[in-house]
């Protein structure tokens, strides 16, 4: 919002604003806020941190989309950015999609720029309402690669959604009333398969407060917390 340069544009981004709030949101509800993650491993040892900032907010044809920068820094020093991208997410219809694409690993992608890349995927949703006991829809995103005489395809299934409890969560961020949203998350690349269980705690107008990742064993890999949030 600091950037804003005249009353016009003001005006009209609170139209935008004001538009996409009939939306249910599991995102920054206003452009310019910033949220600061920290990842730390089943130890406790920080492995990464990332911060998500809203960008943009659109309507088009009855539909609303987002844009967040999303930006991963070096854990040993936060000045120097290693990764960074913009994920997408939109409403139509008072139903919240997230864009699957956020799943790819950036990295690696990469590594398929000057290759054929076709992506077909199937969009994860939160209805308007949330409750303890609803089950979720289930998303997915596939991969064809063209690799010359050998094409790779690469998978990632989301299942078992569904909404566990409502709980108070609290982190270095605050204390918030989160829904409790668990999930499995099925990725196959070749002959390689890898299978987690993830649980998120989400709250309105702000996005994820916390999740942990475990392996198909049930042993926490790691958890994410929000550790600040700058509007």
């Amino acid at each position: 919002m600091k950037k804003l340069i005249s009353l016009i544009f003001l005006i009209g981004l609170t139209s935008m604003l004001a538009f996409s709030q009939e939306c249910t949101l599991y995102i920054p509800n206003q452009v310019g806020t910033e949220l600061h993650y920290q990842i730390t491993n089943a130890k406790g040892k920080v492995d990464g941190i990332y911060t998500q900032k809203m960008l943009s907010v659109k309507e088009r044809g009855g539909e609303t989309t987002f844009e967040l920068l999303q930006t991963y820094m070096d854990p040993k020093d936060s000045n120097k950015i290693l990764t960074q991208d913009t994920i997408s997410f939109r409403c139509r219809d008072n139903v919240f999609y997230i864009d699957m694409e956020k799943y790819l690993n950036q990295k690696q992608m990469e590594g398929f720029k000057d290759m054929e890349v076709k992506i077909t995927t199937d969009d994860l949703i939160y209805p308007p309402k949330l409750y303890p006991g609803l089950e979720l829809n289930d998303g997915s995103i596939s991969l064809e690669i063209g690799a010359g005489m050998m094409n790779m395809n690469m998978t990632t299934n989301i299942v078992n959604r569904k909404v566990e409890a409502l709980e108070d969560v609290t982190t270095p961020a605050g204390t918030f009333t989160c829904y409790k949203v668990s999930e499995d998350v099925k990725s196959k690349m070749g002959f390689v398969n890898v299978q987690l269980h993830n649980v998120a705690w989400i709250v309105k107008d702000i996005g994820t407060i916390r999740s942990e990742s475990y392996n198909k064993k049930g042993k926490l890999n790691s958890t994410t917390e929000l550790i600040k949030i700058i509007r």
